[in-house]
């Protein structure tokens, strides 16, 4: 993963273990130790499929909500696409407990559902987020094939 370019600075809320969890989960996605305070949201990565993902931070525990977003504005899905995309939505929340949804972008947005609590596994979720997004991507975009006779 590409870390964010801005400068790091420890927010003035964040507790060690935040501050702690944050730097092991730099190490986990394959960045530095202090980048861990590049991965609080605002601001953005760019995961393995290429999507860009963040992570919420508990405003008290040393959790995280993933989310990537996915690079189509919910407004240009119309007709079939829509019905395509609720069926996702489905199959999604059943199978994973993530949410496919629009973010406050506009964008659609694949996001977890529950905190995570382990460095680990949240840079787990963000790698499955990523696989997972790129799959809902060539699902919508992918047009359909000639009727079989």
């Amino acid at each position: 993963m590409s870390a964010p370019s801005t400068v790091a600075r420890v927010p003035e809320a964040a507790t060690r273990a935040q501050i702690d969890f944050l730097t092991q989960l730099a190490v986990h996605i394959g960045l530095r130790a202090e980048d861990g305070l590049f991965l609080m949201a605002p601001r953005v990565i760019s995961g393995p499929a290429g999507l860009t993902g963040r992570f919420h931070l508990h405003p008290e525990q040393a959790a995280v909500l993933p989310e990537v977003l996915l690079p189509i504005a919910a407004q240009e899905l119309a007709g079939p696409e829509v019905l395509k995309l609720l069926t996702l939505q489905a199959a999604i929340l059943k199978e994973f407990g993530w949410y496919l949804g629009a973010s406050a972008e506009g964008m659609l947005q694949l996001s977890s559902l529950s905190w995570i609590e382990a460095p680990q596994d949240a840079a787990t979720a963000m790698d499955m987020l990523n696989g997972v997004g790129a799959s809902v991507l060539q699902a919508l975009l992918e047009q359909p094939g000639p009727a079989s006779a």
